[in-house]
C-alpha cells in the first residue's frame, strides 16, 4: 500500500527480476484525490484475496501518511504484520522466504530494507 503507483512499480520490478513469484503480492495505490476510509475496504478485499491463513504482512512507503494509516486500521481486526519503508530489496528478500511466518517474513522485510542500501562512494573509495 503506497502513495500513487509505487507498489505497483515495484511489483513490476520483483516479476521482471525472479520471474514467477512464490508468495501471493498486491498492490494497492492510494491516491491524494481518494477518500481515504474506502481504501480500508480495498485493504480488506485484498487481505481475503492473499491470505493464506496465516495473516498478511503490508508495507507501505512512509510511515505517519495516510498509506501506512489505513494499513493500520487493520491491526486490530485481522493477523497483519505492517512493516514501512518498502523499497525492491526488501521484496526480493521476503521473496526468498515463502514458507517463514508472518513475524520471519517481517524481521526479513525489515533486514532487506536496511541491507540493501549502501553509501556507494564509501565502497568505492
Amino acid at each position: 500500500m503506497t502513495h500513487n503507483d509505487i507498489g505497483t512499480s515495484l511489483i513490476r520490478s520483483l516479476e521482471e527480476i525472479l520471474g514467477t513469484l512464490p508468495l501471493p503480492i498486491k498492490a494497492l495505490p492510494v491516491r491524494i484525490e481518494g477518500e481515504p476510509m474506502s481504501y480500508c475496504y480495498h485493504l480488506e478485499q485484498l487481505y481475503m484475496a492473499v491470505n493464506e491463513g496465516h495473516g498478511v504482512l503490508v508495507l507501505t512507503d512512509v510511515f505517519g501518511a495516510t498509506p501506512c494509516n489505513i494499513a493500520c486500521h487493520l491491526i486490530e481486526n485481522y493477523r497483519v504484520r505492517v512493516v514501512c519503508g518498502v523499497n525492491l530489496p526488501m521484496l526480493i528478500k521476503i521473496m526468498n522466504y515463502p514458507s517463514a511466518d508472518l513475524d520471519t517474513l517481517a524481521n526479513k522485510a525489515l533486514s532487506g530494507g536496511t541491507q540493501g542500501t549502501f553509501d556507494v562512494n564509501s565502497i568505492l573509495n
